[in-house]
């Protein structure tokens, strides 16, 4: 028998993996069929068909006092959405993925959501199928290249059976998760997702998750409206994004002991809120459905869109497992809603039905806040298929977008994984192999000094090492740093013998081991001196520094460049 040839065996490769893809779209389904009616069945057990008073203020928060022994104790990497986590897991771990994730990600945001926290479970089911696809890797024992592949794959598989838009969601595992959709894993993602909404249409039925009438722009002026539903939409993506943010932050910062109990106190909050307004309980995709066909009242819109904003920042930062997929959706439909009851009363031109409005509104919210306008243009068209509502869509997202990107540079997903410590790669970085690094210019040589050291220690150890500052922590736990000039200062005024602590800059000015030389000057600039060089996964994680002679060493090297001579790297 003749061997095979290089090309037949990565055809044969392709083959076998396109076939991987397909188990992995199916099992990806299956998850998210079962995630869905284990959130609704957990629904009806807790709260009963018309749930009191009572149950509507004390479940959330008894639910949350188990989820946060959960959390906390066994499942400490499945809090919130779990879309920015499989980004990280994709982008900075070789799609390794714990199998405890997916398991405890699945009981978790099931529990969370079905316990009336204003939450979605798409989010969710893109880290539970991403989970299963690196489980499915893992077990294998294929190459990290490949298992790494198969984490969007499990997500669009996900996101499509628990969406029911087999387009979109592959549009938003490149989009999102890969941050490219030019990736060549475009055929993968389209198996799995097809594999995985056949799954879920036979078991759930092909009945569309909205019921939306054909909507079309009625005139050309009603454009001026779609625009200002655009504006609208920035400003309520900003509002929810910096308060997600701050509030997060806010409980971020409390003391440690108490991290047990912050989902229950996020459920307290709840509670209360559901007791006003109980619409605004779980995922409420039948509001959002009577929102589509014009079905509420203007007054109504407005409540549940504040209202509903709220919740989910309460419930999200608090610590819950839960995504802000399906409330996004939720307030957009009321905010869109909303604007188009203004609309048709207050507009000169004919405008078309409130209902349009709202459904523009869903897309237009989701560009802004989950930042991936291409999803939402091939969401919206997949909910109603037809293409006379996009151009209205794609004024509207447009607008939402570029205010959202210019008050919020950050991207909600990206900037809750920093609080977390974890940094992203930039979507634009491309480093050549020739080209300078922050990982070929830092030295091991850190000067680190414990916490509750004194300040002359700090001053004796950063003389002794000529370094203009020190580090305070360890190398993987940073604290910040302490500048020769603050030190000195403080010996001077006779507080040499008093602990380093209250000096230390926790601004912390850093860079990462892939950051090309532009940045790393651009940051060092910033600093007395001393930049210290971090991990992706963990801001607090030292892997070394660079100081004022490496700079030097990397102009010499230039000039030894230019004049011919070869590049040392020493």
């Amino acid at each position: 028998m003749r061997p095979l040839s290089y090309q037949q065996l990565r055809l044969r490769e392709h083959q076998l993996f396109l076939v991987l893809s397909i188990v992995v779209g199916v099992l990806a389904g299956l998850s998210a069929v079962l995630f869905t009616l284990a959130i609704d069945g957990t629904a009806r057990l807790l709260f009963g068909i018309e749930p009191s008073g009572l149950r509507l203020f004390a479940v959330p928060a008894a639910v949350s006092l188990l989820t946060g022994i959960l959390l906390l104790k066994v499942f400490p990497d499945v809090r919130g959405s779990g879309v920015p986590q499989t980004k990280a897991a994709f982008q900075l771990s070789s799609g390794i993925i714990s199998p405890r994730v997916p398991i405890g990600k699945f009981l978790t945001a099931t529990l969370c959501i079905g316990s009336g926290h204003s939450m979605g479970r798409e989010g969710p089911s893109v880290q539970i199928g991403a989970g299963i696809a690196s489980g499915i890797g893992q077990w294998l024992r294929l190459a990290p290249a490949r298992i790494r592949e198969l984490v969007p794959v499990g997500a669009a598989g996900a996101l499509s059976a628990a969406f029911n838009t087999p387009v979109a969601a592959v549009v938003f595992a490149l989009e999102e998760i890969i941050s490219d959709l030019n990736a060549p894993l475009l055929g993968s993602t389209v198996v799995a997702s097809v594999a995985s909404v056949v799954v879920a249409r036979s078991i759930l039925g092909n009945e569309p998750l909205f019921r939306v009438p054909a909507y079309h722009l009625v005139h050309p002026a009603e454009l001026i409206g779609y625009a200002v539903l655009g504006l609208v939409g920035g400003l309520v993506s900003i509002a929810f994004c910096k308060g997600l943010l701050l509030l997060r932050r806010a409980f971020r910062h409390l003391p440690p002991r108490t991290q047990i109990v912050q989902p229950a106190i996020g459920g307290l909050v709840i509670g209360a809120i559901l007791l006003a307004v109980p619409e605004v309980r779980g995922v409420g995709y039948e509001h959002v459905d009577q929102a589509l066909n014009g079905g509420l009242l203007l007054q109504t819109m407005v409540v549940l869109c504040l209202v509903k904003l709220v919740a989910t920042i309460v419930s999200y930062s608090s610590g819950n497992a839960g995504g802000i997929f399906a409330p996004s959706l939720f307030i957009g439909a009321m905010a869109g809603g909303a604007v188009g009851v203004v609309i048709n009363q207050a507009a000169l031109f004919p405008a078309g039905d409130p209902g349009a409005y709202a459904l523009v509104g869903m897309g237009t919210l989701f560009a802004g806040i989950i930042r991936a306008p291409m999803t939402s243009v091939f969401m919206i068209f997949e909910i109603t298929q037809d293409y006379q509502i996009i151009v209205p869509l794609m004024v509207a997202n447009l607008l939402s977008f570029a205010i959202s990107r210019r008050y919020q540079p950050v991207p909600v997903y990206h900037a809750l994984l920093q609080q977390d410590g974890v940094h992203l790669p930039p979507r634009a970085l491309a480093i050549e192999p020739s080209a300078w690094t922050a990982r070929d210019l830092m030295t091991g040589d850190m000067p680190f000094v414990a916490r509750g050291s004194t300040a002359r220690a700090g001053l004796e150890l950063a003389r002794a090492s000529g370094h203009p500052a020190c580090l305070v922590g360890t190398p993987k736990d940073l604290a910040g740093t302490v500048t020769v000039e603050h030190l000195l200062t403080a010996v001077a005024s006779g507080q040499g013998d008093q602990p380093i602590d209250p000096l230390v800059d926790g601004t912390l000015v850093h860079a990462h081991p892939d950051h090309p030389v532009d940045v790393v000057l651009e940051r060092f600039s910033r600093t007395a001196g001393l930049l210290p060089i971090v991990s992706r996964d963990d801001a607090r994680q030292v892997e070394g520094v660079i100081v004022l002679r490496d700079i030097r060493r990397l102009v010499a090297n230039h000039r030894a460049e230019a004049g011919g001579a070869p590049m040392s790297n020493s």
